[in-house]
């Protein structure tokens, strides 16, 4: 170690610069290591060692370009070539103001134009790359997700997502991909590939777990009108462990925004019954579809086919659920559908009773009851909404059953 505190002898005869300042020490000595851990900080960098090692090849081939026209004695100074007639080439723009006449110039001239290639090649691929990194920084995907509002979140990552996140944009009338976020930790590589297709151009992403609050914040949640949990795609992991971050994800979903529509896809039973017994709006047990259909396909030929049409085979006619307008509320099923039949060629199938969430259905019973004055009736509504079963379907009602609120209208239909 030399005088020269915190730098060693090697460094300062591999910087000549710092020669004369071997010896001294004090306020000088600590100012020269300031200077000298800010060169070696920027020197550090790639971008920066790329651009120096451009400028100093260019520099050096206008030299030798300078040299090989003649040097001092030639038509054109060394300046001329340096910040003229070489960035004509440079540029591509077609001409220049000189023309070399000796082989060892030409010669030169031929390298020149080789690296001038790279050295463009250098400056896009540069500047393309921080525009790209710019635009995808995690902050301004953040950004953008924050001043969305009723959109869905998808977390978690299935195989065949780009066909999922299709259908529910041809299901879901006006929707559009910029009212989709998805949230996962994908490999960036696979989750690249699916951003830069043109079927979902626009639509939001977000990295990281979405069993931690700090995930679920970063999509908005709080302003999501739908999420559909579907946890990772992943032959690795136990469906059991699949699940359990499936529940946590809900149940911090549910915390966070509690009338958001909460959808859960799982593969075990027992994680179905902790989903429903939390209130999750909807639980998929895929298990529970594959052995009904199994089991029905065995007894009546051709159960599958049908299943397929009726949930949606393509052609457009699937079973959806309608909201029953105000106006139909105290009136006869057999009315409502001998209307849709007759004056929009709908099939009803039947109703679905208490649709929507929890926390919404409960408001509006409540609300109803509260404008009652009958103080008996008033406790028998607070009875039914401590009962009521959410999202409870009744297929083929009696023709006298009444219509009430909160209720929608199973349908067989184009889709609308």
């Amino acid at each position: 170690m030399d005088n020269f505190t915190g730098v060693t002898y090697n460094k300062i005869i591999r910087y000549p610069f710092l020669r004369p300042y071997r010896n001294i020490g004090g306020r000088a000595d600590m100012r020269v290591r300031k200077a000298f851990s800010k060169v070696k900080k920027h020197a550090s960098r790639s971008y920066l060692r790329a651009a120096l090692a451009l400028v100093g090849g260019y520099t050096l081939l206008c030299w030798a370009y300078w040299y090989a026209e003649g040097g001092p004695a030639g038509k054109k100074t060394f300046l001329d070539i340096l910040l003229w007639n070489n960035i004509n080439i440079v540029f591509s723009r077609g001409y220049t103001d000189y023309v070399p006449t000796t082989w060892p110039g030409r010669a030169v001239l031929m390298i020149f134009i080789l690296f001038s290639m790279l050295f463009l090649s250098t400056i896009i691929g540069f500047v393309s790359s921080r525009i790209n990194a710019y635009s995808n920084s995690p902050a301004r995907r953040i950004k953008k997700v924050q001043a969305l509002s009723n959109h869905i979140i998808i977390f978690g990552w299935k195989n065949d997502i780009k066909t999922l996140i299709g259908d529910i944009l041809r299901k879901s009338g006006g929707l559009s991909t910029e009212d989709i976020v998805l949230v996962n930790n994908t490999p960036e590589l696979k989750m690249q590939s699916l951003l830069m297709d043109k079927d979902l151009k626009g639509i939001h992403y977000i990295r990281g777990d979405f069993t931690e609050e700090q995930t679920l914040l970063n999509a908005n949640i709080r302003q999501a009108s739908t999420a559909l949990v579907l946890g990772e795609a992943h032959e690795s992991l136990d469906a059991e462990l699949v699940d359990s971050r499936i529940f946590v994800c809900t149940l911090m979903i549910k915390s966070l925004n509690p009338r958001c529509h909460v959808c859960a896809l799982v593969q075990t039973e027992r994680y179905r019954n902790y989903l429903e017994a939390q209130n999750c709006d909807e639980v998929i047990y895929t298990e529970e579809y594959s052995r009904y259909i199994l089991s029905t396909a065995t007894s009546y030929t051709g159960m599958a086919n049908v299943m397929r049409a009726m949930l949606d085979n393509g052609n457009g006619i699937s079973i959806q659920i309608l909201p029953v307008e105000d106006a139909w509320r105290g009136r006869a099923y057999a009315e409502l559908s001998a209307y849709y039949k007759k004056e929009k060629g709908i099939l009803a199938l039947g109703v679905l009773e208490n649709m929507g969430a929890e926390k919404t259905i409960k408001h509006s019973i409540l609300a109803d009851a509260m404008k009652s004055s009958n103080y008996g009736e008033v406790i028998q509504k607070l009875k039914t909404v401590r009962d009521a079963e959410r999202n409870h379907p009744l297929l083929n009602p009696p023709d006298d059953y009444v219509l009430g609120m909160n209720m929608g209208v199973i349908v067989l239909a184009e889709e609308i």
